[in-house]
């Protein structure tokens, strides 16, 4: 099963900046975008990807697994 990611934009370092979206990304692209969290989440969810979901913290650091909460698609 393939793995998608919902992250939130824009990105930003300066910890003040505001989320305005989320979006799903699949094999590096982003395939979908919604305006709050759960609405990408249950997207993905819908297409049968396998779902995770980024905590909303400013880190830019993917590889940390602390940095993803696995979707349960329920």
């Amino acid at each position: 099963m393939t793995n998608a990611y919902v992250e939130y934009r824009p990105k930003s370092s300066d910890q003040t900046h505001g989320v305005t979206h989320h979006v799903v990304i699949v094999n590096e692209t982003e395939v979908h975008r919604a305006d709050k969290q759960i609405d990408a989440e249950k997207w993905a969810c819908s297409k049968g990807y396998t779902v995770h979901v980024a905590r909303e913290r400013h880190r830019q650091d993917r590889p940390n697994p602390a940095h993803w909460r696995r979707s349960d698609c329920k």
